[in-house]
């Protein structure tokens, strides 16, 4: 009897809760906003190869060396180095190096608004130099400037719901859902012969602590609101 009176109740409570469905009109959109800004802090990786040299390898003990003097001159605070362990794996190019694995070796480097990004790089273009990759751009203001640039992206779903609704004689009413779209992150790999390409020199003038010569940092968000139609 009791597991009846449940079953009742639930059946009620089920058809309630199907008349109670929003059958207010609305009007869904998308708003975006973008902000390119300049970094001040870049984190570069830095893959040493040993390589071939008049049939002797030139091992990573020796590359290391020359490695260090190049940072020096660039006045590489030695704190903001760090490196991981030599590789105890390998990297077979069977095309070529079929019988002869080579040691590689991984720096990551931070940089700041002391070290001539691209002084650095042209300096970098050597035979031991694997590849380069741009890990990581950053900018001390980045997590202000962030909601700056979601908050036009509302302003911009807003605005494009009132015009889209004003055109068939329409008023926009209260919001009723907001989704925030996922972000997009990227990683910026070169070679280090290629160093003025536009993916990674921007002319832009230096401002404060910003990194010259380095490329702009790319914020941009996406918003899905849903707003009531009066």
């Amino acid at each position: 009897m009791k597991a009846l009176l449940l079953l009742l109740l639930f059946g009620i409570y089920s058809v309630n809760a199907q008349s109670q469905i929003d059958s207010r009109k609305f009007i869904q959109v998308t708003g975006s906003a973008e902000m390119s800004i300049k970094p001040d802090e870049i984190e570069l990786k830095v893959v040493l190869s040993e390589y071939d040299k008049d049939g002797k390898t030139v091992r990573l003990d020796d590359i290391e060396s020359e490695f260090a003097k190049i940072l020096k001159n660039n006045k590489i605070n030695p704190e903001s180095i760090s490196y991981e362990s030599k590789s105890s794996w390998y990297w077979w190019y069977w095309w070529s190096y079929r019988n002869n694995p080579a040691h590689f070796k991984t720096v990551t480097l931070k940089l700041n608004k002391d070290t001539n990004f691209l002084k650095l790089v042209e300096d970098l273009n050597k035979q031991w130099t694997h590849s380069i990759q741009i890990s990581n751009t950053s900018n001390k203001e980045i997590q202000r400037l962030r909601k700056e640039v979601k908050i036009e992206a509302m302003k911009a779903a807003k605005a494009k719901a009132s015009y889209l609704l004003e055109s068939v004689g329409e008023e926009i009413g209260s919001l009723l859902e907001v989704e925030e779209m996922p972000e997009a992150t990227t990683n910026y790999w070169f070679n280090p012969q290629n160093i003025t390409s536009n993916s990674y020199v921007s002319n832009s003038s230096n401002q404060n602590n910003n990194i010259d010569n380095a490329s702009d940092i790319k914020l941009r968000y996406e918003v899905r609101a849903k707003f009531e139609i009066k």
